[in-house]
């Protein structure tokens, strides 16, 4: 599991500002529910708000991870930019403006913990985040997370076996 096998250009987003919290899941939910595999907008936007209902999923420096496990067949992510943050209650209080929602399938959860906190650790990068906000299209952002050097996917999969 990466940024580019997670994301598809359907499940990315910007959007100006968003009013709350709430509207910002609705919003990932919907770019979820994209995967066109019958699973509701409305269900999943359900998982996250009760995994954030455990705590923030903000994680500091303008970034949430928003993340749970629900019946599906292999994880997939959505991101949604904001440009004006939105307050949360981050570890060191700034809005946040990236939201990279995770899926994973309910029944290997505990084995992409350590996979989530790798995206955590690259989302949270300052050059990263500060070059996120030169592409306006989808498809450009993917090209630019294909060409960092990030883990392969092999890596991961190395992981889930560890």
């Amino acid at each position: 599991m990466d940024i580019t096998t997670l994301l598809t250009p359907e499940r990315i987003a910007h959007a100006q500002e968003m009013s709350s919290r709430k509207r910002v899941f609705e919003r990932l939910a919907e770019l979820l529910a994209s995967a066109q595999d019958g699973l509701s907008a409305e269900v999943i936007f359900d998982a996250l708000t009760n995994r954030e209902k455990l705590g923030s999923t903000a994680l500091g420096n303008g970034v949430a991870l928003p993340h749970t496990s629900i019946v599906i067949p292999e994880a997939r992510g959505a991101l949604l930019l904001l440009e004006e943050g939105l307050k949360m209650d981050a570890p060191d209080k700034k809005p946040v403006q990236v939201f990279m929602a995770i899926l994973v399938p309910a029944d290997k959860a505990s084995d992409f913990s350590p996979c989530i906190t790798e995206l955590a650790s690259i989302l949270l990068q300052k050059p990263l985040l500060e070059q996120l906000y030169h592409y306006r299209e989808p498809a450009d952002i993917l090209n630019y997370f294909n060409g960092l050097l990030l883990p392969t996917p092999q890596y991961y999969a190395t992981a889930l076996a560890a």
